[in-house]
């Protein structure tokens, strides 16, 4: 027989190194696969075959000879469009950061005319709102993103969701020139970033798919570590830009400022990564539909509904911020968590019933996740990881600002601080530690197990977030918060580098948990949900910096990494646990 084409009924039953999972379509020339050449359009780096022919990273030999230079061709092409994903998604922590920063010297600039001109602490809570309301939106369109992947194909989302997270730049650029800029119109800019939030499930699910199981810590450690450097490219990067006007007038009369350059800065960026995308990247046999237009249809009704859903929490944000029922601190907590659970239900429920045939049909199939258990630890747990970092990232710079950049003068007024440290020169170094350490906790997790790796790394996060709220409540009560400062930015360093580790050994134990073509919807959605982190905790900072007390967030945090801590041990580390070598 001079090829096989046999389909093998269960994912992951043994097999010959000749046959072809029903996940995957092609056939496969029987004898040496190491002479084989089942996609030769799709070698090399000029212009690919967009559908590849036939996939199984798991065969050894066919690995050598042609998958692992797709692989890593994918994984290049990817990176950067994460990168955009996230520069995107995050450029608000610091651009909110410029605003507030520029406001104090010039009260008529950014005055939001729209919420009725806020000052002092009211405006400085309301600020939290903008990245928080990214935060809530990429949340939620993580979770169509979990399920796109298959839906439309790897490279058509990518590339598609690149050029959508030009638009939110681009309308960034325009109005932030404006001093009297609408605050609902930066919140809608902020709510459409959030397309880059939601990218991390869909680029994460499709290189899953690109990689054997081995080098799973490996692949999502490199596309997700420097992909999350996008967040430091905009803490670092685009406030150079927001100081430079390369000969454009500034907002401000009274202080120089261009805050509109970090949208230009991004929507330059995202452009030459698109393209990237395009013409390197492929879809997987499987994936998607016969063609071209129908993926894209695919894709751009699932994200159209995922940015409604959003819209549908944001008005419910706007309409009740004066009601009686949301003043108290309490209250205000209570409505973000609410806001979480009407975006995610909502879009949970469009995608099961308003979704088009083809892919409604995809979607219900990958579905079988929610029947495993595990999906739902590993989401508990991911929330601490990602959650956290993506929360802490957003938050970091503003808080910053906050809890250093002002003191009481001899009359108890509140003044900005001459000796406040410049908050561009550090907010970056979170993210970066965070990013960098990903592929190292990958990488480690291949080695010792993921479950170990988190143990460890669950260990010193909890240690670091109960000494962060010590430090804070012992900072609000000096005259000189400054000198508080350098033991603030080491914990905080700390509690990146935790969380960037864990991001990478929970991602491998999923990779191990399950086999791919679950494993790739589970790191997905346990994903979507953890990054609702964005939203949460900076809306819990700000609530908590409202009343003169962020320490409590730390403590409330701590608290859920100690409940982290017993569940990753009792299902995967302790003798006689359910999941050994996770």
């Amino acid at each position: 027989m001079a090829e096989s084409d046999i389909i093998i009924p269960e994912t992951g039953a043994d097999k010959d190194e000749n046959f072809v999972d029903d996940e995957f379509k092609g056939t496969v020339p029987a004898g040496d696969a190491e002479s084989m050449q089942s996609n030769p359009n799709s070698l090399g780096y000029g212009v690919q075959k967009i559908m590849l022919e036939y996939w199984d990273p798991e065969n050894e030999k066919y690995w050598e000879a042609e998958g692992k230079h797709i692989a890593k061709r994918n994984l290049i092409a990817s990176i950067p469009n994460l990168l955009c994903g996230f520069g995107v998604w995050l450029v608000w922590s610091v651009i909110t950061s410029k605003i507030q920063l520029a406001h104090d010297k010039d009260p008529d600039v950014y005055h939001f005319p729209d919420w009725g001109s806020p000052s002092g602490n009211d405006y400085r809570s309301i600020l939290y709102l903008i990245p928080a309301v990214a935060g809530i939106s990429g949340g939620t369109l993580r979770i169509p993103n979990s399920f796109m992947t298959q839906c439309s194909g790897g490279r058509n989302v990518v590339y598609s969701t690149t050029l959508l997270l030009a638009l939110p730049m681009l309308l960034a650029g325009i109005a932030l020139r404006d001093p009297d800029v609408d605050l609902n119109f930066l919140l809608a800019c902020s709510l459409l970033s959030g397309v880059g939030g939601g990218a991390f499930a869909s680029s994460m699910s499709n290189i899953s798919f690109f990689y054997p199981k081995r080098l799973q810590g490996y692949a999502l450690g490199m596309n997700g570590g420097l992909g999350n450097l996008g967040v430091s490219v905009s803490q670092l990067v685009a406030p150079i830009f927001m100081g430079a006007g390369f000969g454009a007038a500034s907002v401000s009369k009274v202080t120089n400022t261009w805050t509109y350059n970090a949208g230009w800065l991004w929507f330059c960026l995202c452009i030459p990564s698109a393209v990237a995308a395009f013409f390197w990247m492929n879809n997987q046999p499987s994936h998607g539909e016969a063609t071209t237009l129908l993926n894209l249809k695919n894709f751009w009704w699932m994200e159209t509904v995922g940015i409604f859903a959003s819209f549908l929490a944001v008005l419910t944000l706007i309409s009740t911020r004066d009601n009686a029922a949301f003043q108290s601190s309490g209250g205000k907590i209570g409505r973000n968590f609410l806001l979480v659970l009407i975006a995610a239900v909502t879009e949970h429920v469009f995608m099961w019933f308003l979704t088009p045939a083809s892919p409604k049909a995809r979607v219900r199939k990958q579905a079988v996740i929610f029947k495993e258990k595990h999906n739902y630890i590993m989401t508990f747990l991911y929330i601490m990881c990602f959650g956290s970092f993506i929360g802490y990232s957003g938050a970091f710079p503003k808080l910053i600002v906050d809890l250093f950049g002002y003191i009481k003068d001899d009359d108890g007024n509140t003044i900005t601080n001459p000796n406040a440290p410049d908050v561009f020169k550090f907010s970056w170094m979170g993210a970066a530690v965070g990013s960098l350490i990903r592929p190292v906790g990958g990488v480690l997790s291949d080695k010792f197990g993921g479950a170990r790796v988190t143990m460890v790394s669950i260990i010193v996060c909890t240690i670091a977030a109960i000494g962060q709220a010590i430090v804070v409540q012992k900072t609000r009560e000096l005259d000189q918060p400054e000198k508080n400062f350098g033991v603030f930015l080491f914990l905080f360093l700390i509690l990146f580098l935790s969380t960037g580790a864990m991001n990478g050994s929970t991602f491998r134990t999923i990779g191990v948990l399950f086999e791919p073509e679950i494993a790739g919807p589970v790191l997905g959605w346990s994903s979507a949900i953890a990054s609702y982190g964005a939203f949460v905790i900076p809306a819990m900072f700000g609530v908590s910096m409202e009343v003169g007390k962020p320490q409590t967030t730390f403590w409330a945090l701590s608290g859920y990494y100690c409940a982290c801590g017993l569940v990753n041990f009792w299902y995967y580390i302790r003798p006689g646990c359910e999941k050994p070598g996770a």
